[in-house]
């Protein structure tokens, strides 16, 4: 016979087993609750990063169309000043100049073909070359000729040290073969002036110091460096150099530069010394 005194002790277990589950569910359901806001916090961080990245990577690709922009600019700014230098009405008055000489033409000691300018009033008969077969112009005494190369580096990522010189691997021009591929060196055939022209680009977080080094001196100098996002340095510079005397780029201090075409090396010769003068 069950008694008042079981019957309570029976409901007070039956209570006890049923708290338990009730705990335990409530437990899982925390758990679960736990796992899922990790999720969703993972899946937020996850989605800031994509973003983030996203942004980083819009950041540098509107940086380098700017620089690829702004050296297109810097390339028509000098071709300009280098080629302009006159117009069709005057190559077409070289052409009937040139065909009006007797069919002797001056040289110098070399046994390159000579074209003096002759000033009739304040236009002169000659602006520039017709061709570029017509060898070596003096103008008003000053020597021009054909000289000039444009070096890039072809690769991607390129290992340097310092006081290496770079060797640019992608020769574009050579006019007057004054650069060496193999030595990474240009050579200056005729003494006067020259303009030479740098540009480096470095990866995020590296950095490189190079400089412009005639004969030994340096010139001028340029430096990137890359923090978060990719970084480009260059430098242009006017220099008087004596035939034979050599220019290069060396390596000052960094460990790595990056090609693609967007490291360079150019440079051409602007005119010779007056003539009489050296």
């Amino acid at each position: 016979m069950v008694t008042t005194k079981d019957t309570v002790w029976l409901i007070s277990l039956l209570i006890y087993v049923i708290v338990g589950t009730v705990e335990a569910t409530i437990l899982e359901q925390h758990a679960m609750i736990e796992y899922l806001l990790h999720k969703v916090e993972a899946l937020e961080r996850n989605q800031e990063e994509c973003s983030s990245y996203q942004r980083k990577m819009f950041l540098e690709l509107k940086y380098v169309k700017n620089k690829l922009q702004d050296a297109e600019r810097r390339i028509s700014e000098l071709e300009a000043i280098v080629y302009n230098t006159g117009s069709d009405e005057y190559s077409e008055h070289l052409s009937v100049t040139m065909e009006s000489q007797p069919a002797h033409k001056p040289t110098n000691k070399t046994g390159t073909n000579v074209i003096k300018e002759h000033n009739i009033g304040s236009t002169p008969d000659l602006k520039r070359m017709n061709s570029r077969k017509s060898g070596i112009v003096e103008r008003d005494g000053i020597t021009t000729e054909h000289i000039g190369f444009c070096a890039t580096l072809y690769k991607g990522e390129v290992p340097v040290h310092a006081s290496e010189i770079i060797l640019f691997d992608n020769v574009l021009q050579n006019e007057g073969n004054g650069f060496n591929k193999q030595t990474g060196i240009f050579t200056c055939p005729l003494s006067g002036i020259y303009f030479f022209s740098l540009s480096i680009l470095v990866q995020p977080g590296s950095a490189i110091d190079v400089y412009i080094i005639v004969n030994g001196q340096i010139i001028a100098k340029s430096y990137a460096y890359g923090v978060n996002y990719s970084d480009q340095g260059s430098i242009s510079s006017i220099v008087r150099c004596e035939a034979g005397q050599n220019v290069w780029i060396g390596v000052y201090g960094g460990t790595q530069l990056y090609g693609g075409l967007y490291t360079s090396f150019s440079g051409f010769f602007l005119w010779g010394d007056p003539k009489g003068s050296r």
